[in-house]
Formats: C-alpha cells, structure tokens, sequence
C-alpha cells in the first residue's frame, strides 16, 4: 500500500474545470508553436491555480537518479502548504532526496517525453495530508532550441475519497 502511493498514477483525462481551462490555453498556443515556449504563459491568467502551481525548468545537471535535473522555479502556496514544500523554490529535483525525487521525476520524464499535455491522480506523499485527492496536468514548455525546458504541473483537489 506504502509503495502505492509513491508514484503519481497515470489518468486518461482530467475533470478539474480550472485545469481543463489550462490545457485548453496550452492547445492552443500549441497550434503555432507545435510546443508551447515558456513565455506563451502567464499564470496570472489562471489565478485559480496560482497556488497550486509548479514550474520546474530542466537543467543539463547529470545526478545520481538522472542524467538531467529540475530546477524548480516557482512553487505555489498552496502545493507549498500540502506537500510540505516551502523551502523548495531554487531547488534542485535531485536535493530533495528519495523517495520524493523519484516520484517527481517521472512526471518531467512523462510530460517530456510526450511533448503533450500529461494527467495524473494522487496525493502529498510523506505529510500529514495523504487523505487528500489530487489531479495533476503536467504540461511541457519548449525553451529557445524548442527543446522541452519547462514542465509546469497544476493541480486541483478531488471529491475522491483516499484512505
């Protein structure tokens, strides 16, 4: 069971309006760019999700679990207060250590490898809110080269019930 819920697992789709309304936006700047740069989103256009929000911007960093990093950028307050994460901004993916670091890399390496907008169900993992229900978009950004450089995640609660 502990194991379980160490990985966010994989969903077909997302329910959350906001987050629809994300990857709705996200289609479209999809349609000019193929993917989305970085600078397409704004997100004081999705105020909603503000708090619940992570970017982390991929770095050329090589470490002992990838032969990447995740720089993050900007955790919202909200995601900061559930998963227990405030001294996370600046950070990189490979100091948080395991299991966390694990769990969160095979979201970038999703979002990356698909170029394509990503959907996830779980919940924080490790902190005294393991009850609550989550769904995770995870959407890649290109950076200058038109690489994926970026990976934004949103999330917004569920009416699940997690035991």
């Amino acid at each position: 069971m502990q194991a379980d819920k160490l990985r966010w697992k994989k969903k077909t789709a997302i329910d959350a309006p906001a987050l629809k309304a994300l990857e709705t936006a996200w289609r479209g700047w999809a349609l000019e760019d193929s993917l989305p740069r970085r600078d397409r989103f704004d997100p004081m256009d999705f105020p909603a999700l503000l708090p619940w929000m992570i970017l982390g911007e991929i770095a050329d960093k090589p470490n002992a679990i990838r032969p990447y990093d995740v720089l993050y950028r900007y955790i919202g307050t909200e995601f900061a207060h559930y998963f227990q994460a405030q001294s996370v901004t600046r950070m990189l993916l490979s100091d948080v250590g395991q299991p966390y670091a694990e769990r969160w890399f095979a979201v970038t390496d999703a979002a990356t490898k698909a170029k394509a907008p990503c959907y996830f169900k779980g919940a924080p993992f490790g902190t005294d809110y393991e009850y609550i229900a989550l769904e995770m978009l995870a959407l890649p950004f290109a950076r200058d080269g038109g690489e994926v450089g970026f990976v934004l995640s949103a999330f917004a609660r569920t009416e699940e019930l997690l035991l």
